[in-house]
């Protein structure tokens, strides 16, 4: 490569996923998260609402495909560090899963 120049962009471009969480004793002091994983997702962020409005859906198809039971659940929307891992949160969803489909309150 002598004599080519060769662009290197320096900016960082930010990442994003969706990650899904156990919430291990919800609404009590001892309440804390269990991360069962993180997916890489396009993001636009000239139409956010695209890939936001998929995560309600995901978190339902991840935790009807991998048998999660019964429980309380967080899926995110988040940038990703560096690592792949979340950092902070553009959207949640908390989910109450009864096993095989999503317990919705009695009004």
């Amino acid at each position: 490569m002598a004599g080519q120049l060769v662009w290197v962009d320096g900016e960082q471009h930010e990442r994003y996923g969706f990650s899904l969480c156990q919430v291990i004793n919800p609404g009590t002091t001892d309440e804390r998260y269990d991360l069962l994983g993180v997916i890489e997702v396009p993001f636009d962020q000239r139409h956010p609402e695209r890939v936001a409005d998929q995560l309600h859906p995901w978190a339902v198809a991840t935790l009807r495909a991998a048998g999660y039971g019964f429980g309380h659940y967080l899926a995110e929307l988040t940038g990703l560090d560096e690592d792949g891992e979340p950092w902070h949160h553009i959207r949640n969803e908390h989910i109450n899963w009864s096993g095989t489909a999503v317990l919705v309150p009695q009004t």
